[in-house]
């Protein structure tokens, strides 16, 4: 019995001997905010609706006129040959201010919608780490099942020697045992795509080479689950971006009433006059400048109308719009704040009570088997049941830490502590070991 604790304890040693420095997360996530290409459109996007402000609410551009007359018209000053005119439109007052505010609410917009994606990309980020860690753990627990069921078959074959076993059961170890093998290969297989995820996150290469997680983080909410409600309302992108598009369509609803009003055009004109042919008039060769106001009519009002009620529908739709997205928001919190406590409820369980429960099971199932008294059935079933809870207890630590992302994607801030987590049980499971006296303090944690 002590030789096979020697020898599993030594073989869970070697595999984290062997393994590189555990990735960094901070890392992963500083690359992905420089690198990822969605993130990078939206912040394109959002930095042209920031340039589109400075061409808003300015004045149209002057319209400078130039007239050649043909045929000179003669006066008694002299010659009319040419005009030179200039014109400015003047828009109603506070139109342009209206059209001003009007883009800063859409560069408003487009600020949310790319807290939104950045706070997106962190959670998808944070989900592969956490499942390329996972995957990362299972790996570990089949192999410490492979090699305790190689030290099963020693022992089965040594009391098939001796004639106290039977040749079927040592068959059945070998099964198992062949089994576990393909799940610890397909688990090795899966460390690719997962990979090729992270990189595809990060905007590198599929291949680039990424060293493996060696432990799950253990993340807990450092945030009372009765205030994200509060915390969300005030920090949400969603919410930001939803109230945003309200006093948007608001303000476009006041630029289309607006245009009941007129238009004013300013004109300055000369006309260019030659010297008198007859006689010596005083005003021989004077250019004559004619001042000009006019505006447009507004007429057609029921076109006006019709803009001042589409507007007015807009309005309607943005408001249902932002109170649709305070009711998800809640929801969303709501099955966030469940499935983290079940999480936590679970692994917690299967930590602390089931699996020291079962570990004790295959520890005096093998007592007995190596004395020739337990049948290899039993020994097999407490084995696999060792392995599925150990392997549920890490799924439960996995869907607490992804919980918290997602939740910090609704709420908009960070909620853990992700840089200084520490895995408080990691090493007490990663194997199906009956006893592991040097992970014991680790255990006990």
């Amino acid at each position: 019995m002590q030789k096979a604790i020697t020898l599993l304890v030594g073989a869970l040693l070697l595999l984290g001997g062997a393994a590189p420095a555990p990735a960094s997360l901070r890392q992963y996530l500083e690359e992905a905010r420089v690198h990822n290409d969605e993130l990078a459109a939206v912040r394109a996007a959002a930095q042209a609706s920031r340039e589109g402000i400075r061409r808003a609410g300015v004045l149209p551009d002057p319209v400078l006129g130039f007239e050649y007359y043909v045929e000179s018209v003669e006066t008694r000053t002299g010659p009319q040959e040419a005009a030179v005119s200039l014109s400015q439109r003047l828009p109603w007052p506070t139109k342009l201010s209206l059209q001003k505010q009007e883009v800063r609410q859409q560069s408003a917009m487009a600020a949310s919608r790319l807290q939104e994606v950045a706070l997106r990309v962190e959670r998808r980020v944070k989900e592969a780490y956490v499942e390329y860690a996972f995957n990362n753990e299972a790996l570990a627990i089949a192999a410490a099942g492979v090699e305790l069921l190689r030290y099963f078959e020693s022992v089965a074959l040594t009391s098939y020697s001796a004639g106290r076993l039977d040749y079927p059961s040592v068959l059945q170890i070998q099964v198992e045992q062949a089994r576990l093998e393909e799940r610890r290969r397909s688990l090795a297989a899966q460390n690719g795509p997962l990979r090729g995820r992270l990189n595809a996150l990060l905007g590198a290469p599929r291949d680039t080479a990424r060293s493996l997680p060696l432990q799950l983080p253990v993340i807990t909410l450092n945030q009372k689950a009765a205030g994200l409600y509060e915390v969300a309302r005030a920090q949400s992108p969603k919410l930001a971006g939803a109230e945003a598009a309200v006093h948007k369509a608001k303000t476009s609803q006041a630029v289309a009433e607006k245009d009941f009003y007129p238009d004013l055009a300013l004109s300055l004109k000369t006309i260019i006059t030659g010297a008198a042919e007859y006689g010596d008039p005083p005003d021989s060769g004077r250019n004559p400048v004619i001042a000009g106001i006019s505006m447009n009519i507004p007429l057609f009002r029921d076109r006006r109308h019709g803009a001042v009620a589409a507007r007015q529908e807009e309005v309607r739709a943005a408001q249902g719009q932002q109170g649709q997205e305070r009711r998800d928001l809640d929801a969303a919190i709501d099955q966030g704040l469940y499935r983290y406590q079940d999480a936590v409820q679970r692994q917690t369980l299967y930590r602390e009570s089931i699996i020291p429960r079962i570990r004790q099971q295959v520890e005096v199932g093998l007592q007995a088997f190596e004395g020739g008294n337990q049948q290899v059935f039993a020994l097999l079933e407490a084995e696999k049941t060792l392995l599925e809870f150990q392997l549920n207890q890490r799924q439960a630590l996995a869907d607490q830490a992804l919980e918290v992302a997602r939740l910090e994607e609704l709420v908009g801030i960070t909620l853990a502590q992700w840089d200084l987590a520490t895995a408080a049980s990691e090493a007490a499971d990663q194997g199906p070991l009956p006893h592991r006296p040097a992970l014991d303090e680790a255990e006990r944690q």
